[in-house]
């Protein structure tokens, strides 16, 4: 018979196909496990919307079953060879930080090994997230269960979110956790995992034994601690990379289709199924609104999964919301305006919630989005989706205005309309947020600007239109020839910008030596002559030392600006560079 193994996983680090144990744990430490119509077992098999579910319902932890087939005689159900030394255990965690382990999985390894190093001892690793934060317990090797507890209701947890280690040689004098006591620990080791200045969890050991820590255990675990910093630190930065990288994709999908010069109703629809599929909502409809004089009319464009009755209710929602008079554009202060031009948040019947999008523009009510889920979700979008689903709806509404006006959209995109590139009102959009990202987590941001050389030459020789060619063409090799994770951006006439998120100096250089050796070799051809083009490139970046605190976007920009003016100087095709901290 096969094996029951329950292990902690953190929810972001959830894969399809496992398996649901025993608790799902919110971030009141609260076990959820039933959700309206959704009743979850133990022994349910995860799957990608399942994962999204319990983000939805703030759901922090997990228990996963794995399934380990029976142990031949004579051997342990679940093998690990023994480490010879905490320093093997740690370059051992380096090796895989380097793969695609993802977090709880190196953490729990990470325990593992510890308890394999002091056997007969109890290991924990508790991570401090959530909002509020809460002590969790991601990996254990013992006999007992650590349980997971509020910021301030931890055991020595001050000692930790101050940076002590805490080593205690008799818990019997100290005002221990109960679950100690019945577990007979005598003794402990503690040590914060601090990454950034801050303390983002602990590694606690607890021993049977009295006095059965030394300081060079101490030291031990501190190293290990420190590898465990590491590991998390990379986790939330991948995290927030790949949140990131998903939002860009989405605002380029839904800029693509507002430059498309759609109508109305095919816009509205594109759009509110992106939004759908990118939010794991079960139902979507979508709404353009009629204004006409002392008349409240809106008209449904699209609309997937919602019942007859729900759209009846919308409808109320909608009159009660956006009386004629507002949506007629009639005076109303400042106040009372803004408060109803902000999406909401309106729970129904049978534990469903709904979230209602408005799309305004010039304080005029162009159309509505709605997504339902079949749950109650806790719309609860971090700062940077609230800025995408601004622009979002802001440019929607806008494409639907336009639309009206000029029967067109193709001037109010973030898409420069000639090299497909992003235009100079994405980058001022993504280096504010990227440099935001950089300064909190002191990671490397590099910037290149790019100009091509005597570019006025070559439309005084060429003509005009061979000049756009040329801009189109260098519009595509920076879409080939740079990472996904980059930023290319048509930044004005001649000029453009790229965006290297995590890159440093060296490698930016890198990079844009690269890029210009491409476009120097490239076959710019107009009929079947060749039109010889060179460029040169100024790069800036933003490092990790404190003095990249008080970095802002302009100041790189300006940074760039002048490493590019220091190429031109210098003979042009060229790179020269500059750099903060």
């Amino acid at each position: 018979m096969a094996l029951k193994v329950i292990k902690r996983y953190r929810v972001q680090d959830l894969e399809p196909g496992m398996v649901l144990g025993r608790t799902l744990l919110n971030e009141k430490g609260q076990v959820i496990m039933d959700q309206g119509k959704v009743i979850l077992q133990e022994g349910t098999v995860i799957s990608r919307e399942l994962i999204d579910r319990l983000r939805n319902w703030n759901i922090c932890v997990v228990d996963v079953q794995f399934l380990l087939p029976p142990p031949i005689q004579g051997q342990a159900a679940e093998k690990q060879e023994r480490p010879v030394s905490v320093t093997a255990l740690a370059a051992d965690m380096l090796e895989r930080m380097s793969g695609q382990t993802v977090l709880s999985a190196l953490l729990d390894r990470l325990t593992r090994g510890l308890g394999l190093l002091y056997p007969g001892d109890h290991v924990f690793i508790s991570l401090l997230d959530g909002s509020p934060q809460r002590w969790w317990v991601i990996a254990a090797a013992g006999s007992f269960r650590l349980p997971d507890v509020a910021l301030e209701q931890k055991f020595r947890g001050q000692d930790y979110l101050s940076g002590q280690t805490v080593m205690i040689a008799e818990l019997s004098a100290h005002k221990a956790p109960p679950v100690l006591a019945r577990a007979d620990m005598l003794s402990m080791c503690g040590v914060p995992i601090i990454a950034g200045d801050m303390t983002v969890g602990c590694i606690e050991l607890f021993s049977q034994r009295p006095d059965a820590f030394s300081e060079e255990d101490t030291k031990a675990i501190c190293l290990c601690a420190s590898k465990a910093a590491v590991a998390i630190r990379n986790a939330r930065i991948c995290d927030e990379l790949r949140q990131t990288a998903e939002e860009r994709d989405l605002l380029y999908e839904i800029m693509g289709f507002v430059s498309a010069s759609m109508p109305p109703v095919q816009l509205l629809s594109k759009v509110a199924d992106s939004l759908a599929n990118y939010l794991s909502a079960h139902a979507v409809a979508a709404f353009t609104v009629q204004r006409l004089p002392h008349l409240h009319k809106t008209t449904e464009v699209m609309m997937r999964n919602f019942t007859r009755t729900d759209m009846e209710n919308l409808k109320d929602i909608f009159v009660e919301r956006w009386p004629p008079a507002i949506t007629n554009g009639e005076p109303e202060t400042n106040g009372r305006l803004l408060e109803r031009q902000r999406a909401f948040t309106v729970n129904v019947s049978g534990g469903k919630s709904i979230y209602v999008l408005p799309l305004f523009s010039r304080d005029l009510l162009q159309g509505i989005i709605v997504l339902l889920w079949e749950y109650d979700r806790k719309i609860d979008f971090h700062r940077h989706m609230e800025d995408m689903i601004r622009i979002v709806s802001d440019q929607t509404a806008m494409g639907l205005e336009r639309h009206h006006l000029y029967t067109g959209v193709e001037k109010i995109g973030l898409t420069d309309e000639l090299t497909g590139l992003s235009n100079r009102r994405m980058f001022n959009y993504l280096i504010e947020r990227e440099i935001n990202r950089s300064r909190r987590y002191r990671r490397p941001l590099s910037l290149v600007m790019i100009d091509i050389d005597h570019f006025k030459k070559i439309n005084d020789t060429w003509g005009h239109p061979v000049g756009d060619l040329v801009l189109r063409q260098l519009g595509a090799l920076m879409r080939e020839n740079f990472r996904r994770l980059d930023v290319p951006v048509r930044y004005g006439g001649e000029e453009f910008a790229v965006i290297l998120p995590e890159t440093s100096l060296e490698e930016a250089i890198h990079f844009a030596e690269r890029f210009r050796v491409t476009v120097e070799k490239a076959a710019f051809i107009n009929g079947r002559e060749r039109i010889p083009v060179t460029i040169s490139l100024g790069v800036a970046t933003v490092g990790n030392s404190p003095v990249a605190e008080d970095m802002d976007a302009d100041a790189l920009l300006q940074m760039a600006d002048k490493a590019l003016y220091q190429a031109k100087q210098s003979g042009r095709n060229r790179i020269a560079a500059g750099r903060n901290g």
